[in-house]
């Protein structure tokens, strides 16, 4: 599959899913590398949590400015630039923390643009490879974006602490943008793009269409509730004090600890994925992040039991994200005309969530402490995905999709 170019050389399956590493770096900055520069100058744990819900707000907005992804220029056009200028957010945010509302909107706009390169690279996946890949290139695109999260929030942090404050931004920025070489070794879609007049035209009637497939469906009835969101990764690392756990350490375990366990949750979300099916296998996975947190409330407030409830949630996170990302390829399919768009409204409905979860738990934390924080989230995971299964299992889905996978 490819663009037509003779024997141009292109990247395997799985190494097609590593060219999302952009992404991973972004969201690494802001649900890690973001809580602990701010939390160092004073910023309260609630502030932040108000930061982050905002400025991870366009993973469920955006989808709405997504239909040009699928109009006039190439995927890999639409990659690089939007690639290009969230990596110039983010330089630039490092250099504004000490203007909550200027860091803000620096953020968002990044996030914004990140969201459209996800989206980009989202929609051109299932035109290039066979439905028997999904799995593998959901589990290595997240092993790029969660294990490049915590390495890059790592790297953040260093630079900005140690460098000059501008020399930090670019070399971060630059980071960001190093990955998308990989973009030049993706073949091009066969399918005719449309003119953006008839795109929008269409959009709604379009969107319609192709949401009303049963499998479109169900997969957003899952998305949008708040099972398996995995909210609190956006907070770990603002609520080491509470675990008496020194900053380095907090540093190392929500950066290379997270990079880790999210990565080797994703390799195990393949070979999962393969034998189950991907809709289970991604509600089933929140109820391990739920015992991890739950684990954290009855256990010793100490840097031990800080780590092992932070990499456990961090390994159940990349089943998670493998199951996700597979869902979505399958429910997209090849030959979609709004192939990006229906993408971004999928990601959107999962990322809703995150954000409203993010906020929920930051306010149980104001007002109830940490125990109050990891229950509500523990609680609201496994209550909203044990109705789910109930709800699929006497609908019959769970029979019906291991007869589609088996087909």
């Amino acid at each position: 599959m490819g663009n037509g170019a003779g024997k141009r050389r292109q990247l395997p399956p799985w190494a097609m899913g590593l060219a999302i590493a952009p992404l991973g770096f972004y969201y690494g900055f802001v649900s890690t590398a973001l809580p602990i520069l701010l939390r160092a100058r004073g910023v309260s744990v609630g502030q932040i949590a108000w930061v982050s819900a905002v400025g991870f707000s366009p993973t469920f907005w955006a989808f709405l400015l997504c239909p040009i992804l699928d109009v006039r220029f190439s995927k890999r056009t639409y990659a690089l630039f939007f690639a290009g200028v969230a990596a110039v957010c983010l330089g630039v945010s490092t250099l504004l923390t000490g203007n909550l509302v200027a860091f803000t909107a620096v953020v968002t706009t990044g996030c914004a643009s990140m969201v459209m390169f996800g989206n980009t690279h989202g929609g051109w996946m299932p035109d290039v490879i066979e439905d028997k890949h999904y799995s593998q290139v959901g589990g290595m695109s997240n092993v790029a974006n969660l294990g490049a999260a915590g390495v890059f929030a790592t790297l953040a942090v260093v630079l900005v602490r140690t460098l000059p404050a501008p020399l930090a931004a670019a070399l971060l920025g630059l980071t960001v943008m190093a990955p998308t070489v990989l973009l030049f070794f993706i073949p091009l879609p066969k399918k005719k793009r449309r003119r953006a007049s008839e795109t929008f035209s269409t959009f709604f009637s379009d969107l319609y269409r192709v949401c009303r497939r049963p499998g479109c469906v169900l997969g957003l009835i899952c998305f949008v509730s708040p099972t398996a969101c995995f909210a609190l990764t956006n907070l770990f690392s603002g609520v080491g004090s509470d675990f008496h756990t020194p900053e380095r350490w907090v540093t190392a375990l929500n950066g290379p600890g997270m990079a880790i366990a999210c990565s080797l949750g994703c390799v195990a979300g393949i070979w999962v994925c393969s034998r189950f099916v991907r809709r289970t296998v991604y509600v089933v996975s929140g109820f391990g992040g739920a015992a991890a947190a739950l684990a954290l409330i009855w256990t010793p407030h100490v840097l031990l039991f800080y780590a092992a409830g932070v990499l456990m949630y961090d390994f159940f996170t990349g089943i998670n994200y493998t199951a996700f990302t597979s869902l979505e390829y399958e429910i997209v399919g090849p030959g979609n005309p709004l192939a990006s768009t229906q993408f971004a409204l999928l990601s959107a409905s999962a990322n809703l969530p995150i954000s409203y979860m993010t906020a929920v738990d930051g306010h149980f934390h104001t007002t109830h402490g940490l125990t109050g924080m990891l229950a509500v989230d523990a609680l609201s995971s496994m209550v909203v995905g044990a109705s789910l299964l109930l709800v699929f299992h006497r609908m019959g889905v769970g029979k019906r999709a291991e007869v589609a996978v088996a087909g």
